[in-house]
């Protein structure tokens, strides 16, 4: 095992699940963004969209499962973090407040 391998240490208190699954955010006054939901964990979620969304601002999640039996994940979110991506999109962090 190299050195590298292991001295590094996950900071993140919740391991990362790679999706890509449209997203619906709906905020507290009714407008809504269709983003595409890039990685979750049980504390928070990843987001793409070609804009920015303001950080703080509150909503509701919605995450497709894909179809099938498998329900949506809705969830309440607040926005912690926008940070351009390039190819003129967004990378939008938000955290979980609460599983719907």
């Amino acid at each position: 095992m190299s050195s590298l391998a292991r001295n590094y240490q996950e900071k993140r208190n919740f391991i990362r699940m790679q999706v890509s699954a449209p997203a619906t955010l709906t905020l507290n006054d009714g407008s809504s963004y269709d983003l595409t939901c890039l990685d979750l964990s049980s504390s928070g979620v990843q987001l793409q969209h070609f804009e920015a969304i303001p950080a703080g601002i509150s909503g509701r999640l919605t995450v497709s499962s894909g179809g099938g039996y498998t329900t949506p994940l809705e969830a309440q979110v607040t926005i912690c973090r926008v940070e351009e991506a390039g190819n003129d999109s967004y990378r939008i962090g938000a955290t979980i407040d609460s599983f719907l």
